[in-house]
């Protein structure tokens, strides 16, 4: 018998004020669409709070027990501070708010589900520029290398997965 994921979620804040980051799928009462025992689907996500000064976003989900390394599941950057992002999006490099998906750490587009249970994070960076100057569609590493040179706030979600 398969035993299905519990969520733990556990909201650090490292920035300036009160800029937060809010997943609605990865809560302890919501139905797991957005684990890999659900749909596979990208979870709806929400910030506020937003520092002074952010010009744009970027959003970074980790596994870090991936096969015994640290990998991204969810690459999304080039953000609007007034775009919405709901469940669901497409695997499309350029979404229709503006913000653009890149190549997650498994060499697809878009969203990858948690499966294994253990320490997820969520990592949201407030950005000094209103593009990362980066095409649609990025690799991680060149994602990560542009947000290291504008971020000036973040903001962290951790997610305990358990079976």
């Amino acid at each position: 018998m398969k035993k299905l994921l519990v969520l733990l979620v556990s909201s650090l804040a490292l920035a300036q004020g009160n800029f937060h980051l809010e997943v609605p799928a990865f809560t302890a009462h919501t139905p797991l669409r957005s684990v890999c025992d659900g749909r596979n689907s990208s979870p709806a996500f929400a910030f506020s709070g937003l520092p002074a000064g952010t010009r744009s976003l970027a959003l970074v989900l980790w596994d870090p027990g991936y096969r015994g390394g640290l990998i991204a599941r969810w690459v999304v950057y080039d953000i609007p501070p007034t775009a919405k992002f709901p469940a669901g999006l497409p695997r499309e490099a350029l979404l229709g708010n503006g913000a653009k998906q890149g190549h997650n750490g498994l060499g697809r587009l878009g969203y990858d589900a948690p499966c294994q249970p253990g320490q997820y994070q969520i990592d949201l960076y407030a950005l000094d520029v209103p593009s990362l100057g980066l095409p649609p569609g990025a690799g991680l590493h060149r994602v990560k290398a542009a947000i290291q040179k504008h971020r000036f706030a973040e903001a962290i979600l951790k997610v305990s997965l358990k079976r």
